[in-house]
This record gives structure tokens, C-alpha cells and sequence, in this order.
């Protein structure tokens, strides 16, 4: 499966202003990371048996590799963390939740927000990392929801962070073919934020 370093056609925004980090209490940065992943396991935990073929709103990507993305995602955590992944359970939603609290660990630990990650697009220090990756995680929890019919009225104060921090940063040189980004979709007024949100990264909210 792509890492985030890879482009998977499917765009993420993150939480906060920048790269930089999203709060101001080093706390609130691991309770989003926390909730993110909890999110998107509470969703996995409601797919059907039947439903892990199903496409998702990232292109060529099923339900089952949208998992898959999300267990290689928090092994790229540990890797960059210098620490070796263990063996992922068979069960899909039991290595989903291994990863997570192996990731939660690495952002946790006493220098997890003030050690400097080298991604393939930047350096940036934990307290930037892991608002990119909440927001990837919550991201990809509505895409799951989506697809398999669930509810999208996620976590309405991470969405409302995520929507935020995209309005911020995603420039319109961003957007359009071979770009980061997909064209902004409509989204109808009163819908959750975690809609308007994945409007705004260029997911059909209809």
C-alpha cells in the first residue's frame, strides 16, 4: 500500500495552521491523534464481512486497502521513529488498532512532539507529524464511512480543526490533475463538517 509519502489520489488535509503543529497544549495534539484513530476503528469495527470489497472515495482503492493504508501509515510512524514494526495481527481490525497505539506511542514518548521526522517533502518536528497524521486517520474514517454506508457526522471538533487548517493552507495551485488536490465539491448547507470537509479535499459528498 502507498505511505503518505506517496500520492494516493487521495488528499489529506491537516490539523492546526501548518505543518508546524495545531495546538497549543501538547496534550491536545495526542488526544487528536488519539480520537483519529479511534474514529476510524469505531467505523472499521461497523463494516460488514460483505463490504471489505467495496470501492471507497480514494481511487483504485477498496475498503480492505484503505485499512491496509491506515495499519502502513502507522508503521511508517515507527520506522521514521527508528523503531521496528511488529508482525501485523491477521485479523484486519486487530492490526489496525496494534498500529495505532504503536504510532500513539511514538508521538507520546517525552521527545515524540520535539523530535524532527524526515518525510520525503519535509522536516518537521512530532508536534507537526502528528497532526498530519490525525488528520490523515480522520480523513480516511469518513472516506470508510462512506463507503460502506455508515454515517459521516464524525467527530464534529476534529472535523472542524481539519477544515480549518485546509482552508488555510490548500492554495489553488494545489488543486487540478497530477496536483495534491481534486477540485473543491459542492457540499449542501447544513450538512456535518466532516462533509464539508471532504468537500473541500475534492471528495462527492452527494
Amino acid at each position: 500500500m502507498a505511505r503518505e509519502s506517496d500520492a494516493d489520489g487521495c488528499a489529506e488535509p491537516t490539523f492546526g495552521r501548518s505543518w508546524a503543529g495545531q495546538y497549543t497544549v501538547a496534550m491536545d495534539q495526542l488526544q487528536a491523534h488519539r480520537h483519529a484513530q479511534d474514529v476510524f476503528q469505531t467505523v472499521l469495527a461497523n463494516v460488514a464481512p460483505d463490504q471489505f470489497d467495496l470501492p471507497t472515495p480514494c481511487a483504485d482503492w477498496a475498503v480492505r486497502d484503505l485499512a491496509d493504508h491506515i495499519v502502513d501509515g502507522n508503521a511508517w510512524v515507527q520506522g521514521l521513529a527508528g523503531r521496528e514494526p511488529a508482525p501485523a495481527p491477521d485479523d484486519l481490525a486487530d492490526a489496525v488498532r496494534a498500529s495505532a497505539d504503536a504510532a500513539h506511542e511514538v508521538f507520546s514518548a517525552p521527545d515524540g512532539l520535539t523530535r524532527m521526522f524526515e518525510l520525503p517533502f519535509a522536516t518537521m518536528p512530532g508536534a507537526g507529524f502528528v497532526g498530519m497524521r490525525a488528520s490523515d486517520v480522520f480523513t480516511h474514517a469518513w472516506d470508510l464511512a462512506k463507503a460502506t454506508g455508515q454515517s459521516t457526522d464524525l467527530d464534529p471538533a476534529l472535523a472542524a480543526e481539519a477544515l480549518e487548517a485546509a482552508r488555510s493552507r490548500i492554495q489553488p495551485a494545489m488543486r487540478g490533475p497530477g496536483r495534491p488536490f481534486e477540485a473543491e465539491q459542492p457540499c449542501p448547507e447544513g450538512r456535518p463538517i466532516a462533509d464539508q470537509l471532504a468537500a473541500f479535499l475534492g471528495r462527492d459528498v452527494s
